[in-house]
């Protein structure tokens, strides 16, 4: 009876913890400062704190056997450390495409809190930053289109601007805050994780009918 109470006591600490919503606070100006918020916990993701330094050779070790993984590696993390208007736009590409695609039942439950984005777009010429502007805007426009409508947001500036001076130079500043509770996470790994079972499971079915079916013919 005892380990029955207990039970139910870990299963509603879960539960309770399920219901805390998961933060994060993004700015983006000349560098990407990114923190996560667990409840009352916060989170600095980047800039990433200095590590101990490690002895050489386990450093050049390591860096072997990961160095073809962060080539193919293409998280959002990573897509978080790229630097200016290129950045930007990769991230915005990012969540949108995950947004409107296998994650639309995650993204649905965030809420924006805040979304500002201001990108001016130069270049050497007018000719060049008018045909930057016009790619630029073809990405940035459709994306937060796209976002803010999946998402719950309740406050959001997009502005792309031209400037048409000779030799200027293309920034932008962006502010991101969201959250999320816990529990539509945890439901949509167990949805897509039953959901990848179930393939693994007909593929596995279809390989062995093929197998008996070669066996049978030979």
């Amino acid at each position: 009876m005892i380990f029955l109470y207990i039970l139910i006591a870990v299963l509603l600490v879960l539960f309770l913890i399920t219901l805390m919503p998961l933060g994060i606070k993004a700015k983006f100006k000349n560098k990407v400062y990114c923190d996560l918020k667990i409840g009352f916990i916060k989170i600095r993701l980047l800039p990433e704190q200095p590590k101990k330094k490690k002895t050489e050779k386990k450093t050049i070790e390591r860096k072997k056997k990961t160095e073809n993984q962060k080539e193919k590696e293409i998280s959002l993390k990573k897509l978080f450390k790229q630097n200016g208007v290129s950045g930007i736009i990769n991230i915005l590409k990012k969540i949108a495409s995950l947004a409107a695609g296998a994650l639309k039942d995650v993204f649905k439950h965030i809420i924006i809190r805040e979304l500002i984005i201001d990108v001016v777009v130069g270049g050497d010429d007018a000719a060049e930053t008018a045909l930057s502007y016009g790619k630029i805007c073809s990405v940035v426009y459709p994306a937060v289109s796209t976002i803010t409508r999946i998402c719950v947001c309740k406050s959001f500036n997009v502005l792309v601007s031209p400037d048409f001076k000779e030799g200027s130079k293309s920034y932008a500043d962006c502010i991101l805050k969201a959250d999320i509770k816990i529990f539509w996470l945890v439901k949509a790994a167990i949805v897509h994780g039953f959901k990848a079972l179930q393939v693994f499971l007909k593929f596995k079915k279809a390989n062995t009918t093929v197998q008996i079916n070669e066996n049978n013919n030979d």
